[in-house]
């Protein structure tokens, strides 16, 4: 059994330098059992969907006339006379062993994936420039980063940890996982999750400059400023105090955290 799994990693080690758009299908090593997805990514936008495929259909695409360059200049006197052809192939690489999918994009290009996993599949998403994050109907644990796009989580099941650092974090949960602690937090963006009116949890919110609303019957109170860093510096000795909302849902249960800086915070119950 290890022996036919090594086979089957490095059988599906796919390096693609195709143009424009490429879709490859990558059979899992056990199909009845759940999957982890690994895409991370510099620039580009990640669009994941769960399905009923008993494997994980990748669809790449990059964009034309966005590239990003590494600073080296062609002086214009050795080129003369030539037609520029443009530079849009497509590279980027898939991993699978004992159903664990690794994705990884070129560096240079603006490459968005869209795929098809099946319903049951924990994810690990990361972008920084140029694209979203989006993820409908899929059920598992889920770490999601994005710096400057935002992150869309629809008709999910399962435990989120999302930060995005310039724009909205929104999740709707069908179905939360019990006992399982989450955190959401934004640098300058609306934070707004829903949750199922039954969600038992004990949170932990803070906004710097923006509001707090909810539709639960939030028990909560604030609590006294805590000093949450002390150190000593050059210039002397630097304190960080801060202050949270605390409080229960439906008599509490697992711990979930809220922090937002320029941006509120919208818990909502359905």
């Amino acid at each position: 059994m290890k022996f036919i799994k090594i086979i089957i990693c490095v059988f599906f080690l796919a390096i693609v330098q195709l143009t424009a758009q490429e879709t490859v299908k990558i059979p899992l090593t056990d199909a009845s059992k759940p999957g982890f997805l690994k895409v991370k990514i510099l620039n580009g936008s990640i669009k994941v969907k769960g399905t009923n495929t008993k494997e994980v259909i990748i669809k790449a695409s990059v964009r034309e006339k966005e590239r990003y360059y590494s600073g080296r200049k062609t002086s214009r006197k050795n080129v003369e006379g030539l037609k520029q052809i443009a530079n849009n192939a497509l590279d980027f690489s898939v991993k699978e062993y004992d159903n664990s999918i690794d994705v990884d994009a070129d560096r240079n290009g603006i490459t968005d994936f869209e795929i098809e996993v099946p319903k049951d599949f924990s994810l690990r998403l990361s972008t920084y420039n140029s694209g979203e994050i989006y993820v409908e109907n899929v059920n598992g644990i889920m770490d999601v980063s994005n710096a400057n796009g935002k992150i869309t989580l629809k008709d999910i099941s399962g435990a989120v940890s999302a930060d995005a650092l310039n724009k909205d974090i929104t999740v709707n949960f069908i179905k939360v996982k019990p006992n399982a602690p989450m955190a959401f937090s934004s640098l300058n963006g609306d934070i707004d999750i829903t949750f199922p009116k039954s969600f038992k949890a004990d949170v932990r919110i803070k906004s710097e400059r923006g509001d707090i609303f909810t539709d639960f019957d939030l028990k909560s109170e604030p609590t006294k400023s805590k000093i949450s860093k002390s150190e000593k510096t050059d210039q002397g000795y630097k304190v960080k105090v801060e202050k949270w909302i605390e409080g229960s849902i439906n008599g509490g249960g697992s711990e979930i955290l809220f922090k937002n800086y320029n941006g509120d915070v919208i818990i909502r119950s359905k």
